[in-house]
């Protein structure tokens, strides 16, 4: 919940109390808001106490995916039985809810909880209906930012559109705006009086921007307040470095403590597989840099893989390059018997014998040591009675886990993916069960999920994006982070990655040698 509570009232914490204090002020001077609060320390509790003090207000609140929907719900719901509030004045909109509903939601309640998309779907037909709102609260506001796009002309008109009725190209020039969709035509329509509050944890990474000057890395917070927030309105920020030197932050922030380790699998045939293709990529960032080099100011390889996306599409080195850095992430990050099939391709087959000297059918091993080793410390784990938590980007990678789990006698196992229906239910009755569980998440099943409860949470494989990995590490409070990595240019990511986290977020986690 992110606040705990003693016995029926609320534990009082001045950090929380400050930005009540300031978003408040800001409603009434007729300011917006951006709000910079690690994971943990309460963003829904905020809202729910924001909505106590403002009694009369009508409070939107976009949150930003189902299962973050449904946990700020919940602990709306439990509040108000703790303290003894009625819950008629709440109303929240999701997938699943009708769409005769959602209007009368949208009309009626004071206080809204939604989507993004399932907000749009209601504002596409009545676009008014948000007009009634007094405070429009934007959780996890770094999710509206796009990671790679282009510097363009946008109107200023509000069209909301339904996925159907986009053309071709229009839905080829809204994968160049800086915003995702629906931020980028919901945030048009928000109401001229209404404060506007956006909250994240992790609103300090960067993204790439195509300008007329090349391709920028440009600080997400600078897009957030240019495209997200109305130009016509001052905006003050609460950061936390302001909170830790100014309020009671930095005692709970120690509550939250994870420390992190890392682990390397060695496996010498794996490692010459990925040192092969990461030097023919580097090779081919190096041509792309020459034929390209109006579009990189900075000669950096690292970024010219970031910014793929923003090349042109006929290029062959742009297809070479994301074929490749495909590839070595299917080797990272998934099981033989998913990326042999890549790797005896002729042209990656060929890359990779030439650098080596050696067979392909020699190198690529029977089964995956990173996922031999992980099954091991999970076992470890779970015989100390503690909660597991392993996160995976391959859906296959989680179905073998959980059969060699199976195979080696451990019960109490676990899968939420994509395409995990049930997923609410699922992980309640991870949390609810008093006996040591194996929980296993991929990207898509893992997002905005909080695990307040777990002992350690292992990490088979890495992105490069600081921002993401921080999320995934902080889905756990007080716990054990151990990341599994094989040597070689997969090491080198961790180590870089690690020491970007260590420098953006440094608030609640140790990182160990």
């Amino acid at each position: 919940m992110g606040v705990a509570s003693k016995g029926k009232t609320l534990e009082k914490r001045l950090y929380q109390a400050r930005i009540i204090a300031t978003i408040i002020h800001a409603y009434k001077t007729g300011r917006n808001i951006l709000v910079e609060l690690d994971a943990g320390m309460g963003k829904r509790i905020i809202s729910y106490l924001l909505s106590k003090h403002l009694k009369e207000e009508r409070i939107l609140i976009i949150t930003p995916s189902q299962a973050s929907l449904r946990d700020t719900v919940n602990t709306f719901l439990e509040l108000y039985k703790i303290e003894g509030v009625k819950k008629d004045e709440i109303g929240w909109i999701s997938a699943g809810t009708p769409s005769f509903k959602r209007r009368r939601i949208l009309e009626e309640k004071r206080i809204v909880i939604a989507t993004p998309i399932s907000l749009a779907n209601v504002l596409r037909r009545y676009p008014n209906l948000i007009n009634n709102f007094q405070l429009v609260i934007i959780n996890e506001v770094d999710k509206a930012v796009r990671r790679v796009s282009e510097e363009t002309e946008e109107s200023e008109e509000a069209i909301l559109m339904s996925a159907k009725t986009y053309s071709p190209d229009r839905i080829k020039a809204l994968r160049k705006l800086r915003l995702t969709y629906p931020w980028n035509e919901l945030c048009k329509l928000f109401p001229k009086n209404a404060c506007i509050i956006g909250m994240s944890g992790t609103l300090r990474d960067f993204h790439a921007v195509k300008t007329k000057e090349g391709i920028v890395f440009k600080p997400e917070i600078d897009t957030i307040i240019e495209s997200l927030f109305p130009k016509d309105k001052e905006l003050d920020i609460i950061t936390m470095d302001d909170l830790i030197r100014r309020t009671d932050a930095g005692i709970y922030i120690i509550r939250n403590l994870t420390v992190i380790r890392r682990v390397k699998v060695e496996d010498e045939k794996v490692e010459k597989i990925l040192n092969s293709l990461s030097e023919e990529i580097e090779e081919t960032a190096e041509k792309i840099m020459t034929k390209y080099k109006e579009l990189f100011p900075e000669k950096d390889i690292e970024r010219i893989e970031k910014a793929i996306p923003v090349l042109p599409e006929s290029s062959p080195l742009r297809y070479k390059l994301m074929r490749l850095a495909l590839v070595r992430k299917f080797v990272e990050a998934s099981i033989p018997d998913h990326y042999k099939r890549f790797l005896l391709r002729s042209g990656t087959k060929r890359i990779i014998e030439r650098r080596t000297g050696e067979k392909i059918q020699d190198l690529i091993p029977n089964e995956s040591s990173k996922v031999n080793v992980l099954i091991e410390i999970a076992k470890n784990w779970i015989e100390r009675g503690e909660k597991v938590v392993i996160l995976t980007s391959y859906i296959r990678v989680a179905k073998r886990i959980r059969e060699k789990l199976v195979k080696a006698g451990l019960e109490n196992i676990y899968l939420i993916t994509g395409r995990t229906i049930n997923k609410g239910a699922i992980l309640s009755k991870f949390k609810s069960d008093e006996k040591p569980g194996i929980l296993i998440l991929t990207p898509v099943g893992e997002r905005d999920i909080d695990l307040s409860d777990v002992g350690i949470i292992i990490i088979h494989d890495v992105i490069s994006t600081v921002k993401t990995m921080y999320q995934r590490i902080k889905r756990g409070r007080r716990c054990f982070v151990i990341i599994l990595h094989y040597g070689g240019h997969e090491e080198k990511k961790v180590l870089k990655l690690l020491e970007r986290m260590q420098k953006k977020y440094p608030w609640s986690i140790r990182i160990e040698n």
